[in-house]
């Protein structure tokens, strides 16, 4: 059965990365810039210690509003592996980005790196999104690209003070959703 289970899941998996292979997504309002990347590097710094101390993802969306001016959702928490953002529909601004903090160090998760799951999941919702991750890295994916890319690296955010790199594991500096498929 359990033989069964996995290629089902495998044959599951496949489809859903023929599906996302064909969203169809609109330019994005405003091309990402430094600005953008310092709101969002503030944005994680508020963030990541209430996050690493409950492990437990938070997340949110950013943007910009009528005034040009970034801005973003209040944060959710999440569960330890989840967290579901509100709904952009509702959001008074401009959506750009999908945003989730990665919780704290757990040797269980590849949690150094975004996960099959957030990329698949930002270019179904048509958005990009940011990742902050216990080592304190930042992920930026690229949801029409369908890339992931490491925006700075080890502790450049606040870190998880247990973290820990896998020797066995090096970080790259960009993943696509073809590679995340593996972890």
């Amino acid at each position: 059965m359990r033989a069964v289970t996995l290629v089902l899941s495998f044959a599951l998996s496949a489809c859903v990365v023929e599906d996302v292979a064909s969203v169809d997504m609109a330019p994005r309002a405003v091309a990402q810039n430094q600005t953008e990347i310092a709101f969002t590097s503030r944005l994680f710094n508020d963030i990541q210690g209430p996050s690493i101390a409950e492990d437990r993802e938070y997340c949110g969306l950013l943007g910009i509003d009528d005034a040009g001016n970034y801005v973003a959702t209040e944060p959710r928490r999440g569960r330890t592996a989840t967290c579901l953002p509100p709904d952009p529909a509702f959001a008074n601004f401009t959506v750009l980005a999908s945003y989730h903090t990665h919780g704290s160090f757990n040797t269980e998760y590849f949690n150094e790196i975004p996960s099959f799951d957030d990329m698949r999941t930002d270019i179904e919702d048509g958005t990009d999104g940011y990742i902050a991750t216990p080592g304190g890295r930042m992920w930026y994916i690229d949801a029409r690209a369908q890339v992931a890319r490491q925006i700075c690296g080890l502790n450049c955010l606040i870190p998880d003070p247990k973290h820990r790199d896998d020797p066995d594991f090096p970080v790259q500096p960009t993943y696509t959703l073809d590679d995340l498929r593996d972890f």
